[in-house]
This record gives C-alpha cells, sequence and structure tokens, in this order.
C-alpha cells in the first residue's frame, strides 16, 4: 500500500472502529508503541514507506509521520532539532503510556494535504 492509501484507512478505522484497528493498518498497535518510546526508537521500517515518531511528552501527544524512504533520515533529524511543522495532523484516539494519556496524531512529510483528503474520502467504504 501506498502512504495516501494508509493515511486514508487508518483516519476511517480511527472512526468507525477504534484506535487499536487504526494502528493495524499503519503496522503498529499500542504495546509496540509503548515498546518504541521507552527504548526511544522513533524510527519504523515498512515494505512501501517509514513510519517516524514524534515524542512530545510535554505535550501528551505522539505524532505518527508517514514519509516515503528518501525522506525518512531527513525527517528524524528534523524532529530531533525541533518538531514544529506546518503538517495536517489527525488524531486518531488517546493511549495510556506509564500511567499518562497520550494523543496519537497522524500525518504524512511529503504528501499534500489535499491528497490526503482526497485519500480519506477514497477510503471512506
Amino acid at each position: 500500500m501506498e502512504i495516501k492509501e494508509v493515511f486514508g484507512k487508518a483516519v476511517n478505522y480511527s472512526v468507525k472502529k477504534d484506535l487499536e484497528a487504526s494502528l493495524k493498518v499503519l503496522g503498529l498497535d499500542s504495546a509496540k508503541i509503548e515498546e518504541l518510546v521507552k527504548k526511544r526508537n522513533f524510527f519504523v521500517p515498512q515494505k512501501n514507506f517509514d513510519i517516524v515518531l514524534d515524542f512530545k511528552p510535554k505535550l501528551n501527544q505522539i505524532n505518527i509521520y508517514l514519509t516515503e524512504k528518501k525522506w525518512s533520515k531527513k525527517l528524524s533529524e528534523s524532529l530531533k532539532k525541533s518538531s514544529n511543522f506546518k503538517s495536517m495532523m489527525i488524531l486518531l484516539g488517546n493511549l495510556i503510556i506509564d500511567k499518562k494519556l497520550f494523543q496519537i496524531r497522524l500525518g504524512a512529510f511529503g504528501i499534500s494535504s489535499s491528497d490526503l483528503v482526497k485519500a480519506i474520502i477514497k477510503f471512506k467504504k
């Protein structure tokens, strides 16, 4: 699956079903996210794209970015310096990690917001 399809399906599953169903589309689950956060491993390679996590403990947010493989390292390095991206983020749900409630948000790097909205509408079925 390509990034737009995964993004559209994940957003729609979060609305129709729940966070776990949405994360499953991404190849993740709540236990895996908790493990990645604890190990400070914010990079998850996938077959056709990569997932980069942006952990913001002060804001109680975990942003999940889908990105093309060619942009993964650049995005990871940029997030280490500053995570103030102007990217469309969709709230998928909430997850408790170490007795703290975190918002799980999904975004995509390198894909226009209009294409992401089209994907959400296309995979709404």
